[in-house]
């Protein structure tokens, strides 16, 4: 949904075009923090977990590629994929597949309202993630794995 509302303020400030460039060039010059915590970055110590060192290094290999790097990629999606958050919602009634919405319950990157109204409008089971946050199949796989097969069941 297009709820900026629900989003961290870095990411408002990416759909606002006088604000995008700015948060872009943000993320480029800040690369090394990101790779560092991004995936744990607001997750209380006991709850931050450690990312496979080759993952690890597959994300720093891949960051640039040419001219272009992970953030400018990402800043360019995330300021232009409103159009797309708008077609979603405005074809939920007539969505037929059954849906299960797992959301991490620390999720500080989209906030897990934007779940729970997911969840209400289509009528779907929420299942929240304890001590979770934006990254429940790393930060948790297993208990991931279980609750997606659960909306199997």
């Amino acid at each position: 949904f297009n709820r900026p509302q629900y989003m961290q303020e870095r990411l408002q400030a990416l759909k606002e075009p006088a604000s995008a460039e700015a948060v872009r060039s943000a993320f480029n010059a800040s690369r090394d923090e990101i790779l560092q915590n991004a995936f744990t970055r607001g997750l209380p110590e006991g709850a931050r977990y450690v990312l496979d060192a080759a993952y690890r290094a597959d994300l720093a290999r891949g960051w640039q590629n040419g001219a272009l790097t992970s953030a400018d990629a990402f800043a360019h999606y995330y300021a232009h994929f409103t159009r797309d958050q708008n077609a979603f919602e405005a074809r939920l009634p007539s969505l037929k597949t059954p849906v299960s919405v797992v959301w991490g319950e620390q999720d500080i990157y989209i906030n897990k309202e934007m779940g729970v109204e997911f969840a209400r409008r289509t009528g779907a089971p929420l299942r929240l993630l304890p001590a979770t946050g934006h990254y429940p199949h790393l930060q948790r796989p297993h208990e991931t794995i279980e609750k997606v097969r659960a909306a199997f069941r």
